[in-house]
């Protein structure tokens, strides 16, 4: 099997992953005693810890074997536990195309991954022709348009007989992925666990909580504060199941139901226990990015006052600037300018053209007198 993935490995263009591949040997290595396993487990980092992460791509090769080994009886039941993985909305994809075409994927565990909005709906679209038993996205940065999704997608393309796990929590999830999930378990699906609480700091609504547990009770589902992986005896077992899922000889379905809600009833008015939240994982992680992006927040502040203030001094300067110029046009405005220099000019000239021209006229004047004595002289003579 081990060499298979080789093989496929080189087709696809892309080195055998060390996790993967020892998963493939580990597993030759227990069935080659009398009693071989009956889940084939590819991923499990605990025990693994220093090879380098799954990617996207290192799952195309590992997808189509496990499609190309599903049309044969010698493929077990396979568990793909990717938890913690480098795993976006394309390996969710991958994924999904090998759950389409009815390969031995029993459980598929993606917690602490990158897989979003977009890998829950291909994943809630793909679920119909599996024979899928457990769908791990905890802390998957899916949100309540990702839950809606994953929900639909089942709702429409049907959701498969063996389906019991369902676990969603640590997500951005609140009141409206909340009701979807409430929406899904009305309508009598096979889930016998369930956890779909978000991560600290957000909270479901006591209405919405409540309306969670009283559905979980009347369908006879586990609901689960954070989701625990189901194990390998139970996925090896499809017809096992975690709770009781028939009612009592001798009681009927209507009857089971109304004990059950009585019972909730009975126990709701007793005060619930809340979970220790100061020793809680979450908390220690919400405090550290709260931490850490105060951090943030103090350094984008520092930078934001000093760029403010780098452009106060320049609006300062360009003030001063502009001061200054209209200083000067002030103090030039008070000067005469050329065009008053050549009004005054045009004034003295036509001035000194009157004078001349009264002096002109004087003149003749004076020069008509003498004339007039010089004939009157002449006359006299």
């Amino acid at each position: 099997m081990d060499s298979a993935y080789s093989w496929q490995s080189q087709q696809v263009g892309v080195p055998p992953h060390p996790l993967l591949l020892r998963s493939f040997l580990e597993y030759e290595k227990e069935g080659s005693g009398k009693t071989q396993p009956p889940v084939l487990v590819l991923g499990a980092r605990d025990t693994h810890a220093k090879d380098p992460p799954v990617r996207d791509a290192d799952l195309v090769a590992v997808c189509l074997l496990v499609r190309a080994m599903s049309r044969t009886a010698s493929l077990p039941m396979v568990r793909l536990d990717l938890s913690g993985e480098l795993i976006s909305c394309g390996g969710a994809r991958t994924i999904a195309a090998v759950l389409q075409v009815s390969s031995n994927l029993c459980s598929v565990l993606l917690r602490r991954t990158h897989v979003g909005d977009d890998g829950a709906a291909a994943l809630g679209a793909a679920l119909s022709s599996s024979i899928l038993q457990e769908l791990d996205l905890g802390e998957c940065a899916v949100t309540d348009a990702g839950v809606r999704y994953l929900v639909r997608g089942m709702q429409v393309h049907g959701i498969p007989p063996s389906f019991k796990v369902l676990l969603l929590d640590g997500n951005a999830v609140g009141d409206a992925g909340a009701i979807e999930v409430i929406a899904l378990v009305e309508e009598g699906s096979t889930l016998s666990t369930l956890s779909v609480h978000p991560a600290l700091p957000r909270f479901l609504s006591k209405e919405v909580e409540a309306a969670l547990q009283v559905a979980c009770e009347l369908s006879r589902v586990n609901l689960e504060y954070k989701g625990q992986p189901a194990s390998l005896d139970m996925l090896a077992s499809p017809r096992t199941q975690r709770c009781q899922t028939k009612p009592p000889p001798g009681v009927s379905i209507s009857t089971s139901r109304t004990s059950s809600a009585r019972h909730f009833s009975a126990n709701s008015a007793a005060p619930k226990r809340v979970p220790d939240v100061r020793s809680s994982e979450h908390l220690a992680s919400w405090m550290a990015a709260t931490e850490r992006e105060l951090r943030e927040l103090k350094w984008l502040l520092r930078s934001s006052s000093a760029r403010l203030d780098g452009q106060h001094k320049k609006l300062v300067a360009e003030l001063e600037k502009l001061q200054a110029q209209l200083d000067t046009w002030a103090l030039g405005s008070s000067e005469p300018s050329e065009e008053a220099r050549l009004d005054v000019l045009e004034a003295r000239f036509d001035s000194i053209e009157q004078l001349v021209g009264r002096e002109q006229s004087e003149c003749a004047q004076m020069w008509q007198l003498v004339e007039v004595a010089a004939g009157a002289g002449c006359a006299r003579k």
